[in-house]
C-alpha cells in the first residue's frame, strides 16, 4: 500500500467523521497533499467504492466537487449485490 495513498484515506475518513457523506474538491486535496489530482481518483476508486460501501458523486467544472457518501445495506441488499456484480460466468 502506498503512504500517500494511506494517509488521504485516512484523511478524508476524518473529514467525514460519523456524517454520512463529505463533500472535496480534488484539486484542492492534490494542492493539500502536493500530489497530482490522478492520485485522488486513486484513491477514490480503490478505497471509496461501492464493495467498501461507499457509492461516489462527482460535478465537474469550476463549482465541482466529489460527495463521498456511507451507504449501509440490509444483508439481503448485500447478497444480492455480491451476486449481480458477479455477471453471467463465472
Amino acid at each position: 500500500m502506498s503512504a500517500i495513498s494511506d494517509t488521504i484515506e485516512r484523511f478524508i475518513l476524518e473529514l467525514m467523521g460519523d456524517d454520512k457523506n463529505v463533500e472535496i474538491q480534488r484539486n484542492e486535496l492534490a494542492e493539500y497533499f502536493s500530489c497530482a489530482p490522478s492520485q485522488i481518483n486513486y484513491v477514490l476508486a480503490t478505497r471509496f467504492n461501492m464493495n467498501r460501501g461507499y457509492m461516489i458523486e462527482s460535478k465537474r467544472g469550476g463549482g465541482g466537487y466529489i460527495r463521498i457518501t456511507r451507504i449501509t445495506m440490509d444483508p439481503k441488499e448485500s447478497i444480492m449485490h455480491i451476486v449481480n456484480s458477479i455477471g453471467k460466468t463465472l
